[in-house]
């Protein structure tokens, strides 16, 4: 019997794909034992399905596997909210105390917010750190402004090798230690070229407790002036905003920067979105809504000229116009409508005039949009708008809230 030539690429091109692959999926069927019954659809992996409910900003419980290494750490932590570090990767966040010594040691950005500390005192690393060259001739540890982790590194060693021994005072009743890796810097060295060199790094001694009343005021009352008092106050405002406690709402406000339109364009920071996530979910329903005015007034800045058909992102409003905006739709007192109408038409920066767009969608007031969209008024957020408008929007606006991720 003679053979059929083989097909040409050309003509693989030109079979319908289905023809194709019916043999294929056959093949599949019987290799599964599902013969068929049902079609070869084999579940995706569960780290890519972590990975996937991470990415649409969802909380994913308990998707970090124990360390058979540490199965009983003396601390654990849960993640910060909206936290989801993936199967198979290094947490963003530290969660556990180490089982080298039993100490929890991190860095600043690695500490979760949802479990208040105490700081005992400094705990600074100041020694001497052996470091092996990159390479011949490259002088990469020689300058005192040090830029690099092996040395930050070596001195977490240091920490879990006294807090064993109980050989450091300073570590005495605590939990572990905080560092701030930014402040890290060579202050001493010997007559070599590379190897030893003395490393300071600022550090605190920690202990995790249950906050009291006095503890969370204190820490909202206080400015928040070195790293480990910005992780402490987000650790404060974490707790109001999961408790809901109204008294301390006028200690939070105390800290939105909203003594101009500037500031309230420009001076937001960790503190700041920290105190206004706790703002919006503990204050009650009767509260003025001034605050939440100001943010989104401050996006008509005077950069551009209101009514721009270019808006630019402001660089560190972050979610602010959208819980502000957020609150505005849930309390809808009188002429919030016209304010938002005012926004939508005259902000300069994005997120305001979004948050804006996305209030009166909320509010019913869908034709002010429509209208503002069809009069070519809404210039390059055009599309965004009419996406919004379609009902695409993976946030929408809920009363009561329920706070983004992040």
């Amino acid at each position: 019997m003679r053979k059929s030539p083989a097909p040409t690429f050309r003509e693989f091109e030109i079979v319908p794909r289905a023809t194709w692959l019916l043999p294929l999926a056959a093949v599949l069927a019987s290799c599964t034992g599902l013969g068929s019954a049902k079609p070869y659809r084999p579940q995706s992996p569960p780290e890519f399905r972590t990975a996937a409910a991470s990415i649409m900003g969802k909380d994913v419980n308990n998707s970090v596997p124990d360390d058979p290494d540490n199965p009983n750490p003396r601390i654990r932590l849960q993640p910060s909210p909206g936290k989801a570090p993936l199967i198979g990767n290094r947490p963003v966040e530290v969660l556990a105390s180490n089982n080298k010594s039993g100490a929890y040691v991190a860095f600043t950005g690695q500490v979760p917010v949802t479990q208040y500390f105490r700081v005992l005192h400094r705990a600074d690393c100041d020694d001497w750190v052996y470091l092996q060259p990159i390479a011949p001739f490259v002088d990469y540890y020689t300058s005192g402004d040090y830029t690099g982790d092996k040395a930050t590194l070596k001195c977490l060693s240091k920490v879990h090798e006294r807090f064993r021994d109980k050989a450091d005072e300073r570590l005495a009743g605590s939990d572990g230690v905080v560092f701030d890796a930014q402040s890290a810097k060579f202050t001493d060295r010997d007559d070599s070229a590379y190897g030893p060199r003395k490393i300071h790094m600022d550090g605190w001694a920690i202990k995790f407790v249950e906050p009291t009343s006095a503890d969370i005021e204190a820490r909202l009352n206080a400015k928040s002036l070195s790293p480990i008092d910005i992780v402490q106050f987000k650790s404060a405002a974490y707790w109001v905003e999961k408790h809901r406690v109204a008294a301390f709402t006028p200690a939070l406000r105390k800290v939105l920067p909203l003594e101009s339109p500037f500031s309230a364009l420009n001076s937001w920071g960790e503190t700041e979105h920290a105190a206004l996530r706790a703002l919006v979910m503990a204050e009650p329903a009767n509260a003025s809504i001034d605050p939440y005015v100001h943010i989104l007034e401050a996006g008509i800045a005077k950069m551009l000229v209101p009514g721009s058909q270019y808006a630019v992102s402001g660089q560190k409003v972050g979610y602010a116009p959208f819980l502000a905006a957020n609150v505005l739709v849930c309390r809808n007192r009188p002429g919030t409508t016209e304010m938002l109408e005012r926004v939508m038409l005259n902000a300069t920066i994005i997120q305001h005039k979004m948050a804006a767009v996305r209030a009166l969608i909320a509010l019913g007031e869908s034709d002010v949009v429509s209208k503002s969209l069809a009069d070519g008024k809404l210039g390059n957020i055009s599309s965004k708008a009419r996406d919004l408008l379609a009902g695409h929007d993976h946030l929408p606006f809920t009363c009561p809230m329920m706070l983004p991720n992040g």
